[in-house]
């Protein structure tokens, strides 16, 4: 095998051993993969329209709209008519949110400690900077196509 098959697969193993492991402990807690993923998305980009965030999860919209239901049913997730688009909803966190998104900090924490055990700072940091150079790459290499 050579290198860039090796890294890429390396990549996808990782990554995947990674959501199996929070998954597992998520899971635990109550939080199913389709549940944490649209509260910790909406962290980061609340007031997103559905389909954006759709596009962003990659999932589809239907199965995204069902989970809305439940979560604004449970009190966590509030959708609000968009002021300039009303077809649009645009997406907020509750309050009642907060405290589920703690959780899942500790979780990501507990996971990341746990795959970066016996890992030297410095390895961390090269890791760190060659996937954001790598995740650079594509990026242009998307948006040239575009």
């Amino acid at each position: 095998m050579n290198k860039d098959t090796t890294v890429g697969l390396g990549l996808h193993d990782v990554a995947r051993m990674l959501r199996r492991e929070f998954d597992r402990r998520a899971r635990a807690q109550g939080l199913t993969r389709a549940r944490w993923q649209v509260l910790w998305t909406l962290n980061h980009r609340e007031g997103i329209h559905q389909a954006a965030l759709a596009e962003i999860m990659d999932v589809a919209p239907i199965s995204l709209t069902r989970q809305l239901e439940r979560l604004e049913e449970e009190g966590l997730v509030e959708r609000r008519v968009d002021q300039t688009d009303r077809r649009r909803r645009r997406l907020y966190l509750t309050a009642e949110a907060a405290p589920a998104l703690e959780r899942l900090r500790e979780l990501a924490m507990e996971t990341r400690h746990q795959a970066l055990a016996g890992i030297e700072a410095d390895d961390i940091d090269t890791l760190t900077r060659v996937l954001g150079r790598m995740r650079a790459n594509l990026c242009q290499r998307t948006e040239k196509e575009e």
